[in-house]
């Protein structure tokens, strides 16, 4: 027996969706969120037809009834999908009332999503019987698809002794929902990273994104935090370079780029690569550079099971659907690593580019949140919004620009203060310290 003969469906469900909306109209608006998602909701291409009529006759503003309908529909339409006025009209007699409209809706939008996942579940025993690679990628849609429907079923209630139970625990530990970033005036905006939250972290080249976020997974995985980071833009060895070079405390990073090592060199890279692979051992810690898609992205996190991820940058990353524009793509990626990081437990910190906006305000301007590329959908789902502003590299020649200072800016904290900080900063030791009076204490220990 063909496969798709028997994948779940209901003719009666589907007509009782029609139906209602041919009895009362105004329950379109609430039943459209659920057809709209995927034109396979429909398993018979009339009804499908016939809701795409529907959709034409409500775009134009005009009541959503059997004499409006029946005047859109064509001769192609009678002969490809057996509609006429007669059908429609006939589907009337599948609804009582239409007050179950967004229940059937419901009913239908999960059957769709059962359809879909055994014929996921299908492709995936195929993929898997053939040994192709493909199938980790099937099994994150297919979980995708179970979760959905998951969410889909019947509420079980509502306790608030328990809700209150469970609250109270989260309060008294504290540390265990929250990620402190290991720099005390940041932390003090909001407390640190929540998990199941998503941070953004932006600014432009060269004003030391990177080299925050290097210092970032120092401090994390240093508090015995797991961590996770995608590199889209740098390979592996160029940040193993930098975390190399930000332990050391010692070693130049442009000594290390150019390898021109003096015996003293060579001696402190030997041990400080020892520092390195046990610090950061793959227990604790992992980095890809050769993942471009969400996708497999999504299967590495579900499979390490960090306590943060961090993804520099959201711009190189193709997204799990293709989009007509670029805004979109960029909207379904937030969203997808919001569901992740609440499905997950994790926090996720995102680096993004800027767009040009900010260079026409003049290049002196800190960065606001409207300067974010494609900053509407990047913005909604963040929880944190922080801006690298390193003055030195816009106008080294100024008197008021030190090479040792960074900025961090704070233009949205949901759960605490915006505002900004001045942080120490030594790009050739790939090192960020917590306040610049720190850096020139250290500076002047290591002098002595």
């Amino acid at each position: 027996m063909d496969t798709y003969s028997i994948l779940p469906h209901n003719d009666d469900l589907e007509k009782s969706v029609l139906g209602c909306i041919f009895t009362d109209d105004k329950v379109y608006d609430k039943i459209s969120p659920y057809l709209d998602k995927s034109k396979d909701i429909w398993y018979h291409n009339n009804h499908l037809r016939l809701w795409e009529i529907m959709k034409e006759v409500k775009g134009r503003g005009e009541p959503i009834d059997f004499v409006t309908v029946n005047a859109v529909i064509t001769t192609q339409d009678k002969e490809k999908y057996d509609l006429d006025s007669y059908y429609v009209t006939g589907l009337a007699d599948f609804v009582a009332t239409s007050a179950n409209a967004e229940s059937y809706a419901k009913q239908l939008y999960e059957t769709y999503l059962l359809r879909k996942t055994v014929k996921m579940m299908h492709t995936i025993q195929d993929k898997a019987s053939k040994g192709q690679h493909q199938v980790w990628d099937l099994m994150t849609v297919a979980q995708q698809s179970l979760e959905e429907l998951i969410v889909l079923q019947p509420s079980k209630g509502f306790d608030m002794i328990e809700v209150t139970r469970k609250a109270l625990e989260e309060i008294r530990e504290f540390n265990d929902n929250i990620i402190k970033t290991g720099y005390p005036p940041v932390d003090k905006w909001s407390g640190g990273f929540t998990k199941g939250e998503i941070s953004i972290v932006g600014g432009r080249p060269g004003h030391g994104k990177t080299t925050f976020l290097i210092n970032l997974v120092s401090n994390l995985v240093g508090a015995g935090h797991r961590v996770l980071l995608f590199n889209r833009e740098l390979p592996n060895t160029e940040v193993a370079k930098k975390l190399l070079v930000l332990e050391s405390g010692k070693l130049s990073y442009r000594t290390v780029r150019t390898g021109i090592f003096d015996k003293t060199d060579e001696i402190e890279l030997e041990r400080v690569s020892k520092h390195l692979i046990e610090k950061y051992s793959s227990d604790k810690f992992l980095m890809f550079d050769k993942i471009r898609d969400f996708r497999q992205s999504e299967v590495e996190v579900r499979k390490f099971q960090p306590d943060v991820v961090i993804d520099d940058y959201i711009q190189l990353i193709r997204p799990s659907q293709k989009w007509d524009q670029r805004r979109l793509e960029l909207e379904s990626i937030c969203q997808d690593y919001k569901w992740l990081a609440k499905t997950s437990n994790c926090a996720v910190i995102l680096a993004s580019q800027l767009n040009r906006a900010l260079e026409m305000r003049g290049s002196s301007s800190v960065p606001n949140l409207s300067d974010l590329a494609e900053s509407g959908a990047i913005e909604q789902v963040a929880e944190n919004v922080w801006f690298t502003f390193y003055k030195y590299k816009i106008n080294p020649n100024s008197a008021n620009n030190h090479p040792n200072k960074i900025k961090l800016v704070a233009r949205k904290v949901r759960y605490g203060e915006t505002g900004d900080t001045t942080l120490g900063y030594d790009g050739d030791k790939c090192k960020i310290y917590t306040s610049f009076n720190e850096y020139r204490k250290e500076n002047q220990i290591n002098k002595e």
